[in-house]
């Protein structure tokens, strides 16, 4: 007769305990599926990395023709515009995965920009502009402004547009094309351009100086 009297009581401990296991392994799986998603935005800034390095080695072969290069140019600045927003919508951003955003972007961009330098295709000071600007950016936000994360500026933003427009036009256009012909007329107006945005950004410490009191 007890034992009738306990089963309810019985029976009912081992709903329970099945309803934790199941919501916990419900957790579990939504752990999961969090990580992978976490990982998701990082996953699209390291594939430039993966495209730099898949540049330079077709171009030393000789053997990839240009819609090869265009292919390559079109999924890292796809890449390059769908991390940061799917950072954003699922609310991952963090200095990590910005960083890692901005050291493929330089890393793909001299990649390909150095080998159309190689190739007589652009001046060597465009490239040496985009470098120097990066180490002054990265400089800003890590040593001066002391920041986790990047510091971006209005002119540097617009060079990282720019950036990719060189990369996907020459890497369309052969290097006596009216294209490519056009890009190095107008290299030395680019790099004023890129001289305006180390200005900028360098008036900053000037400003961040006298509101010091300096």
């Amino acid at each position: 007769m007890a034992d009738d009297l306990d089963s309810p009581r019985k029976l009912d401990g081992h709903k329970s305990e099945i309803l934790e296991q199941s919501a916990a392994g419900r957790d579990r799986g939504a752990r999961g599926l969090s990580a992978f998603t976490a990982q998701s935005a990082n996953a699209l800034s390291a594939l430039r990395l993966v495209l730099a390095a898949a540049w330079v080695a077709l171009y030393f072969s000789g053997e990839a023709g240009r819609l090869t290069f265009t292919a390559i140019a079109a999924i890292a600045a796809a890449s390059d515009f769908l991390d940061g927003r799917l950072a954003r919508r699922l609310a991952i951003v963090g200095s990590a995965g910005r960083w890692l955003d901005s050291v493929a972007d330089v890393t793909f961009v001299l990649a390909a920009l150095g080998c159309e330098t190689a190739s007589g295709a652009l001046p060597i000071y465009i490239p040496a502009l985009i470098a120097l600007s990066f180490a002054q950016y990265a400089i800003d936000s890590l040593v001066l402004s002391g920041a986790a994360g990047p510091i971006s500026s209005r002119l540097g933003h617009w060079g990282g547009i720019i950036n990719y427009a060189l990369v996907l036009a020459l890497a369309f256009a052969p290097a006596n094309s009216f294209p490519a012909t056009t890009i190095r007329a107008l290299a030395p107006a680019i790099a004023l351009f890129y001289l305006g945005a180390i200005a900028e950004r360098a008036s900053g410490y000037w400003r961040g100086y006298r509101a010091a009191g300096g």
